[in-house]
């Protein structure tokens, strides 16, 4: 009984190790990501698109990547490159007045377009983390993202 004893001893080891190695595999794989954005209802200022890559910093100051563009029609595509693989969420603004922010009336009623991925719609603010986020874990992916004025139907 000693030696049996002694014998599990010896693999305890061994055992959290190979258990370690298969769950947490290194993933180096990239990916491209493809933001079509449609319902403008002008070509008026610019396109503003924030890229999250976690619960903690969504809809913060830190993005992960960004992008500001012009507005040539009624729908804009975007591309982020080079992207590992992993979680993902998107905020997006048609900052009609070039002022680099979201305005919004008196009532907190945003007075220019806005969108998230997944169009996902918060009830009294923006959507949760979970609702807006997606996975990255393919070469390439197109999210589509339309734009709401106002209050969402």
């Amino acid at each position: 009984m000693k030696k049996l004893w002694i014998a599990l001893l010896l693999l305890i080891p061994f055992w959290g190790a190979t258990a370690q190695v298969k769950t947490t595999p290194a993933t180096t794989e990239t990916g491209t990501l493809k933001v079509l954005v449609k319902g403008f209802k002008n070509t008026d200022g610019q396109l503003m698109i924030a890229l999250y890559n976690t619960e903690g910093t969504y809809m913060g100051e830190k993005t992960f990547r960004s992008s500001y563009s012009e507005i040539d029609a009624g729908e804009e595509l975007i591309t982020f490159d080079n992207l590992p693989y992993g979680n993902y969420a998107l905020a997006v603004i048609h900052d009609e007045n070039n002022d680099g922010k979201l305005d919004k009336n008196d009532f907190g009623i945003p007075k220019e377009g806005y969108g998230f991925s997944n169009d996902a719609m918060g009830k009294y603010g923006p959507p949760t983390w979970m609702q807006a986020s997606f996975v990255l874990n393919e070469k390439e992916l197109t999210k589509l993202i339309n734009l709401q004025y106002g209050i969402p139907e």
